[in-house]
């Protein structure tokens, strides 16, 4: 019932896994049954005992995934943990880079709980039907636990349905996809890709990794990666359905898959070494690492010294084998001691070998990796599944995993180096070798906001604001040689409406992935802006703030400006916050010439540096009573320009009339706004200049579109008023009398 059309074109022969899923979706899903034949044990009530005694119960202490799933579902019924045995055959169906024996071992341990033994059945458990479709990555079996979390709450609100209803999401690719949306942290689960291709394979893509999925629109489309990143799971799903029927269409064939020919090249690197290894792949350099890691033999000069473009380095130790042998595959300017390469890391005594992201630990990398949510670093690994600290490079960052007790599968080697490659050439900014393709057709569906990468200058700064020519020229003109300056004023001068705008004058367009904007407050750190300790799954990690990752993203791209905004720059504790940057702001120091260690910094290896791309705004409201003044060494290092109310300003009128407000609207504001403004600056005991009105109160657009007396009257009443009774505080006489003269 489920699988109702053709599947898509499948390399890896889909035929046994599908008729196991099929079959599963008929027994289980809809029926109830046990796919191994022990009852009926798919119910809502099997479904609650695992939320109650796993989901409601996770455990954070010794022990891996399984030995603490067993002290979860210890009091639970032995049909709880047959259901849970079976979900996790369902999870492990799709994966690849998990042998079937490994897989028939992990279910029979839950069996085992249960009292019960695998079925005899070939076409459930056989090596066929587990041998997997794709490859599910390192994150699906090391967050294990959170796919099964998603599982069990998947299947809480599915048995929590009626069974009409059921059945119709089972007969439904669209809405069933549609209706996982409701599920926690369904935009993060690998399984959700899985369930949906073995339920759907003619509706969804054999892509189970969540980069994949990105790397593939990015490259058959013209979105950009933020523009992706706003796209929700069912989207992208919608996108690369209609990317696979034009690319069927250009080609004139149904047998297209993403990781092969000719589609694989366009999104993955197909780099291959002019003096590379043998056959065009690592595969046999590899065999040759790993058995020469096993003797005394440290001798390198046999190894090619290229791979794709990168330089290979060997590494068996100095005057006695290492305990953790490598290989390392070097960018230009990047060393083992300082910066970031793939790297191949032989952890002998657990006989693994990791394909890692690598990070130098003598000195501190330029640039870092890009990382999210699944990474683990190496360190990470070790705990979850060994619970001991790795003996070295333990801050890379886990790539592939290769069981050594098994053989190595070299399509599986090549293709996880190929795709770090290309992640790591994209960081340097280098070009990918490709082997050539025909032209590619893109895919034309763009989210980019319009205008967002239009041409941007001081004309188009001066339709938008109201300020004249003159004054946006002297404050870009700051902006260049200062580096870094304040926008100061009242409230609703529109500092924040004028900080992009001059940002994008800068820039001479319209790119808002070159803009970042922040807001201090009183409890905002040197933690959150620069670097610091953070909690983790494995205690504290040192990560680092927002401003330290901006400019990390600047200098990748050097020859255009980068703009960071930081409003209220007045609510926090200005000298906690910067630290080293008081110093490194300055126009003057910017660059890695001015590099220094920061307060988390393990030793004087590890700098950091401001790169001279990289410009701040700070606003500041001149309103706010609670806040001290600003720091001197601060004030030396930005230029500080206010900005006033523009009531009587061209641009103000031009604007309130082309709104549709009439003229005798337009004066009335002018006239009242201006004398309560001079009202507020005279009293200069306790308020001041800084405490005006601003216009931008009366810039936004009226929720009828109509802007009359009545439209006046509700921004004094709501907006202007309170702020009046605020500075008045201890004159209600005064108060009253204000808003009175407003709205007569």
């Amino acid at each position: 019932m489920c699988l109702l059309g053709q599947a898509a074109y499948c390399p890896k022969g889909f035929d046994d896994v599908q008729e196991a899923a099929q079959a599963w979706c008929q027994h289980s899903l809809i029926e109830g049954q046990s796919i191994f034949g022990f009852g009926n044990v798919w119910t809502a009530d099997n479904v609650e005992h695992l939320v109650d005694s796993y989901v409601n119960n996770l455990d954070w202490g010794e022990g891996n995934f399984l030995q603490k799933l067993e002290k979860q579902l210890e009091s639970v019924p032995d049909s709880a943990k047959i259901l849970c045995a079976e979900m996790m055959w369902v999870m492990l169906l799709c994966s690849s880079n998990i042998n079937p024996k490994k897989k028939r071992q992990n279910v029979e341990v839950i069996l085992s709980w249960a009292g019960k033994n695998l079925p005899n059945d070939e076409a459930l458990i056989g090596d066929l039907a587990l041998a997997g479709i794709g490859s599910a990555g390192v994150a699906y079996n090391n967050l294990r636990w959170k796919e099964l979390v998603y599982f069990v709450l998947l299947l809480k609100n599915y048995f929590g349905l009626p069974q009409s209803e059921r059945v119709r999401l089972l007969e439904d690719g669209n809405s069933l996809a549609k209706w996982c949306e409701i599920i926690p942290d369904n935009e993060h689960r690998q399984f959700r890709h899985m369930l949906l291709y073995l339920l759907f394979p003619d509706q969804f893509e054999r892509i189970f990794g969540s980069s994949d999925r990105v790397k593939v629109l990015k490259s058959f489309s013209a979105l950009g990666k933020q523009d992706i990143k706003e796209l929700s799971s069912f989207q992208i799903d919608q996108r690369l359905a209609d990317i696979r029927k034009q690319q069927e269409a250009s080609y004139q064939t149904l047998k297209l898959d993403w990781y092969v020919s000719p589609l694989r090249a366009f999104w993955q690197n197909t780099t291959k070494s002019k003096d590379a290894t043998e056959e065009q792949s690592i595969y046999t350099t590899l065999l040759t690492f790993l058995e020469q890691a096993h003797t005394e033999d440290l001798h390198t000069k046999e190894y090619p010294g290229t791979h794709a473009g990168l330089t290979m380095r060997v590494s068996f130790g100095a005057g006695n084998q290492a305990h953790v042998p490598w290989i390392g595959l070097l960018g230009t300017s990047q060393t083992p001691t300082k910066g970031i390469y793939p790297v191949y890391l032989y952890y002998r005594a657990n006989r693994i070998l990791i394909l890692a992201k690598g990070v130098s630990a003598t000195n501190k990398p330029l640039i870092n990796w890009e990382v999210g949510e699944e990474d683990q670093t190496v360190e990470q690994y070790f705990q979850s599944e060994f619970k001991k600290t790795a003996i070295r490079y333990g801050e890379s960052y886990v790539h592939a995993v290769y069981d050594l007790s098994d053989e190595l599968e070299k399509e599986q080697v090549d293709a996880d180096l190929d795709e770090l490659i290309e992640e790591y050439m994209s960081l340097l900014g280098e070009p990918i070798n490709q082997v050539q393709e025909p032209s590619q057709p893109t895919y034309d569906v763009s989210i980019q906001k319009q205008g967002e990468f239009e041409s941007f200058d001081i004309n188009s700064i001066t339709s938008d604001v109201f300020l004249d020519k003159n004054e946006i020229e002297n404050i870009l003109s700051l902006l260049r040689n200062k580096k870094n300056i304040v926008l100061q004023g009242p409230p609703g001068v529109g500092k924040s409406f004028i900080a992009k705008r001059l940002a994008y004058a800068l820039m001479g367009k319209k790119d808002r992935n070159r803009v970042e904007m922040i807001q201090f407050h009183q409890s905002y750190a040197y933690e959150d802006f620069v670097q610091g300790y953070r909690p983790s799954d494995a205690g504290f990690e040192l990560k680092n703030g927002l401003f330290h990752q901006f400019c990390s993203k600047a200098a990748k791209d050097s020859l255009n400006p980068y703009m960071f905004i930081i409003d209220e720059i007045n609510r926090g504790n200005l000298s906690k916050i910067f630290g080293e940057l008081m110093l490194l702001i300055e126009a003057d120091k910017r660059g890695d010439t001015w590099q220094v260690p920061l307060t988390y910094s393990k030793d004087l290896g590890e700098r950091f540096y401001v790169p001279e791309n990289v410009y701040l705004i700070g606003l500041m409201n001149t309103a706010d009573r609670s806040l001290s003044m600003v720091d001197y060494a601060l004030r030396r290092r930005f230029a500080f320009v206010n900005l006033n109310p523009e009531f009587k300003s061209e641009g103000f009128a031009r604007h309130m009339i082309e709104k549709g407000a009439d003229e005798a609207i337009l004066a009335m504001i002018v006239s009242k706004l201006d004398a309560l403004n001079a009202r507020i600056s005279s009293d200069v005991a306790n308020l001041g200049p800084g405490f005006c009105i601003g216009h931008s109160f009366f810039c936004s657009k009226s929720d009828t579109g109509v802007y009359d007396n009545e439209w006046y009257s509700r921004i004094i009443r709501f907006e202007i008023e309170p702020l009046i009774r605020e500075y008045w505080f201890d004159d209600p006489t005064t108060v009253r009398s204000i808003v009175d003269e407003l709205l007569a």
